[in-house]
């Protein structure tokens, strides 16, 4: 089994903002807004782009012994899963915004 980096979050130190699960690519760092967030392992593939954007420097990479090609799938359907909820969330806020202009116009 080969070693392979992931990110972990020192849950002391996390305040909860979200900016890190905002910016996970890969929907592998798990939590709510002002509580301590985790990284779930299984999906994280250590692209460190999380680490870069925590205000409070609460996340690290570290290494596990797990072999790459375990998760090579689920990274990819995380990603794909992300991008097709982010479209969604702006088809429906597009579709919001012409609702409440409708209503404007018609009052």
């Amino acid at each position: 089994m080969n070693e392979r980096i992931v990110a972990q979050i020192n849950e002391n130190n996390c305040i909860g903002c979200t900016i890190c699960i905002n910016a996970c690519p890969f929907d592998a760092i798990i939590g709510a807004q002002n509580y301590s967030h985790r990284v779930n392992r299984q999906e994280c593939p250590g692209c460190k782009v999380c680490v870069t954007k925590c205000p409070t420097d609460c996340i690290e990479i570290v290494k596990i012994k797990q072999s790459k090609d375990d998760i090579k799938e689920k990274v990819k359907f995380n990603f794909q899963r992300r991008k097709l909820r982010k479209e969604n969330l702006k088809k429906i806020r597009s579709e919001n915004i012409n609702i409440q202009l409708n209503k404007i116009i018609k009052s």
